[in-house]
């Protein structure tokens, strides 16, 4: 079922103009894919495209799907707050294809990403407005309905939706490219042989990590052996989100070698691996040069650990204009002080460190291997720069003592001290999120605690923190840390039972948020089903954990050996983590995750070096920076660039560019806008445009070898296809459009606009129906309209624009009824 013709009525009224359901996003497969491939997959989320943009979980599955032998990829979302209702007055899916407008029964498997335990909120709300029924056995017996499969970061950890009936068809828990294409090859080749639901869910359960709700079997999280052997973020879909454009995510490790206690992700991706440095630098470029990039992300769960570190930061800092580095571990920076001076140098002015516990006695308990003399040393190192900001996070654990808050107020005294004597203003802002206890942690035995004693705990942090003069903030609210500890730990089928009547009771969709009045109406369905509110929190025993719905996959780690690390908690004492560093002879603890002798000789034998000095890396910076150049090159943007952010433009010029020629992907450096606005703004404008290219000295011979050959133009301009056409670079005065012309249907009422700027006029009308708005010598000076002229019977209008001329402010002030679908604003000289 299609809903084009829906979205055209309500684009106007949809969030951003409706820009995050438009589609045709860069690097998305063209509408006639849909015919020529034969399995069609709808990859959706339980957030809204704003939510999860500035991930790039999406990205990557549509990759591997797109690149996958007959398989049609689409992208579905939660809408946006203010978009639910106009959705709802027509019956209109909330799940329907960005691409294509086709609803979700169109497609053959619905795969879900599910990133945070909060999320599940949302599941029964978006099947049911997507018209697919709650009920598996329902969903068995229609051969219409798509097989649903749910996946992503929390699936490990989605015990709350198992019952014998379940939302889902399937579950898959793991990160292993090459097991999610087996999924989207198995299931197509069962429908090419006229398979079954139920048999295609037989097939599917050999790959692992896949697994029935309703019908479990032991099974491995699916694992990447080699990120050097798996497929990296190369050529993503590029969202209409502006912040994020010419932006990427570079993958640098996966899993972590410490033993935090409280860490999901550290438990749940074990073990350690690391891509090499060849491989991210070999990655980056041809991430750079098809996504159209200017700055890279590194991610990681603690980019300071990479062995490469710093030779990955000496490849990438010619080739970006910006390096994103975030979450580092206090401890190894106390042991390399000067890597502040490092992130300094790439401009990185916040730095934020995980600090957790508010003494050294609960950081013991959360095992964060961090002494005070350690964490010391990384404050001085962090005052001493010229940090702008520096972020700590802190972890309630319900165990805070006054003894532990005497430590923290030591603490922040000193920290304080230290900034003092720094003479450094560096913002120092504390954040402190309520612990909650993930299965497959050491902490997953462990009672949870109330509302009531972490509202104390926050409360006394709070005035400890803000007593120093530093700012506090809460990174979660009690509601929704009570609402994910009872999901994360779910182990009945009654849960299930109770947060579906919560959601149909309350109405209630998450967002960034859990209100109380949805915490308060999921507890009373719980005690409707039979718990009592106490035992929502409790713990239980390693043997108790035996059938516990996570046990069924085996993420690696033995569990008898979390049981140890509990109990070693549970005593305030640590054991050091497996990876090796210059100041630690490290040795493997045998948690049980490394698959082989070669795994545990990596970790246990990782160095980082350096091999060159502060000096010389910001000298090499200093060159990229000096030598960079910039082209002012001619466009005339089409419809594809029309109604979205005009750095959108930028990002397809640059990439066509870079595709075309290595040296320019070696060179680029990043693109400003000219004439018509910031690259921020949305463009309504078509037509022809300016937009300035930078690139490193020695990359504008190689722009100009480009621009100056038809064959190597037309190449380029074949690639940016309806979003531009490259004409050649210009050496002019600085441009502006000098005649705008709007064509379609629209309501053209200057007046209040005019006045507001001081433009005087004669408004003459011919018999033809015509509006000439002759502007007096005086208003032509003012920079801003040299002349009107308004064809009625053709509603179209012609502008001639001033050097001081702006768009968007026309449009707001001038114009009533504009319609970017139907009526075209186009730049004609």
């Amino acid at each position: 079922m299609h809903f084009q013709q829906w979205y055209e009525r309500s684009r106007r009224e949809l969030t951003g103009q409706g820009a995050w359901l438009r589609g045709g996003e860069i690097n998305t497969l063209p509408q006639s894919e849909w015919d020529a491939r034969d399995y069609r997959v709808l990859f959706t989320r339980l957030s809204s495209y704003f939510d999860t943009g500035y991930s790039f979980t999406h990205q990557i599955l549509y990759q591997i799907a797109s690149g996958t032998e007959g398989v049609f990829p689409d992208l579905a979302y939660l809408p946006p707050p203010m978009d639910a209702p106009v959705f709802d007055r027509e019956r209109t899916p909330w799940w329907i294809g960005t691409q294509t407008k086709r609803a979700p029964t169109d497609f053959d498997l619905i795969g879900i990403s599910n990133s945070i335990v909060q999320e599940l909120i949302n599941l029964p709300t978006l099947l049911e407005k997507s018209g697919i029924a709650l009920s598996k056995a329902e969903r068995m017996a229609d051969p219409q309905l798509p097989l649903i499969l749910l996946g992503g970061a929390n699936a490990l950890y989605a015990g709350a939706i198992w019952e014998s009936d379940p939302m889902v068809d399937l579950l898959f828990v793991g990160e292993s490219d090459d097991a999610i294409r087996k999924i989207l090859s198995i299931a197509r080749d069962a429908k090419r042989a006229g398979k079954t639901k139920l048999e295609t869910i037989k097939l599917l359960e050999a790959v692992p990590g896949v697994l029935q709700p309703d019908a479990p079997r032991k099974t491995r999280k699916a694992f990447i052996w080699s990120l050097n052997k798996s497929e990296a973020l190369e050529k993503g879909p590029i969202y209409f989100i502006e912040d994020q454009l010419g932006k990427g995510h570079l993958q640098i490790s996966e899993g972590c070698p410490c033993f935090c206690s409280f860490c999901a992700e550290s438990w749940d991706r074990k073990p350690y691996r690391e891509r090499s440095g060849a491989k991210l630098k070999e990655t980056a470029l041809r991430m750079k040069a098809a996504m159209g990039l200017e700055s890279i992300e590194i991610y990681s769960f603690n980019f300071n650990m990479h062995s490469e570190l710093y030779s990955v930061l000496w490849d990438l800092v010619p080739l970006f204009r910006r390096i994103g580095l975030k979450s580092q571990r206090f401890d190894l920076l106390a042991h390399d002080p000067e890597m502040v001076e490092f992130q300094h140098a790439i401009e990185k002015a916040s730095i934020t460190c995980g600090l957790e516990g508010i003494s050294p006695r609960l950081r013991k308990y959360l095992h964060k291997n961090l002494e005070n003399e350690q964490l010391h040393r990384s404050l001085e190192a962090i005052f001493k720069s010229n940090a702008r900001e520096l972020k700590v996070f802190l972890i309630a654990t319900g165990l805070e003592q006054a003894e532990d808050f005497e430590a923290l107020s030591d603490l922040l005294s000193h920290m304080n001290a230290i900034r003092a004597r720094s003479g450094r203003g560096t913002r120092v802002v504390v954040s402190m999120t309520p612990l909650v206890r993930f299965p497959w942690t050491p902490l997953e035995f462990e009672e949870a605690f109330s509302i009531d004693r972490y509202k104390h705990i926050v409360k006394q942090t709070a005035h400890a923190v803000r007593d120093q003069g530093f700012e506090f903030r809460e990174s979660a609210d009690l509601p929704e840390y009570w609402t994910s500890q009872v999901l994360v730990r779910a182990s009945d089928p009654r849960v299930a039972k109770a947060l579906k009547l919560a959601v149909q009771r309350t109405g209630f969709v998450y967002y960034r948020a859990v209100n109380a009045g949805f915490r308060e109406a999921l507890e009373a369905a719980l005690v409707e089903q039979g718990f009592a509110p106490k035992s929502l929190l409790a713990g239980h025993t390693l043997e108790e954990s035996v059938g516990k719905p996570w046990t069924w996959v085996e993420t690696g780690v033995k569990r008898a050996f979390l049981w140890e690390e509990c109990v070693r908690a549970r005593a305030y004492t640590e054991i050091d983590y497996c990876l090796g560093r210059t100041w630690a002879k490290a040795k493997c603890f045998l948690c049980g995750s490394c698959p082989s002798k070669e795994h545990i000789l990596d970790i246990v034998h990782s160095k980082q070096t350096r091999a060159y000095t502060l000096a010389q890396f910001k000298q090499r910076l200093a060159e990229a920076r000096t030598t960079e150049c910039t082209a002012k090159v001619v466009l005339d943007v089409g419809p594809r660039g029309v109604g979205v952010p005009r750095s959108m433009v930028a990002v397809a010029v640059a990439r066509a560019l870079m595709l075309e020629d290595a040296v320019l992907t070696e060179t680029y450096r990043g693109a400003r806008a000219a004439g018509s606005g910031p690259l921020e703004e949305v463009n309504w404008l078509g037509g022809l445009e300016e937009l300035t290219l930078a690139f490193r000295l020695e990359g504008m011979e190689a722009l100009r070898a480009v621009l100056e050959d038809p064959q190597r133009l037309s190449r380029v301009n074949t690639e940016l296809g309806d979003w531009a056409k490259v004409s050649t670079a210009v050496q002019t005065a600085p441009w502006h459009p000098r005649v705008i012309e709007l064509s379609g249907p629209f309501r053209f009422r200057p007046e209040a606009y005019l006045k507001t700027r001081g433009i005087k006029y004669t408004l003459r009308k011919t018999t033809a129906g015509e509006q000439i708005y002759e502007l007096t010598p005086q208003s032509v000076k003012k920079g801003v309209l040299r002349g009107v002229h308004m064809d009625g019977p053709r509603s179209t209008l012609r502008l001639e624009a001033g050097p001081k001329f702006e768009f968007a402010p026309f449009l707001a002030g001038a114009v009533s009824e504009f319609d970017p679908l139907r009526t075209l604003a186009k730049v004609l000289e």
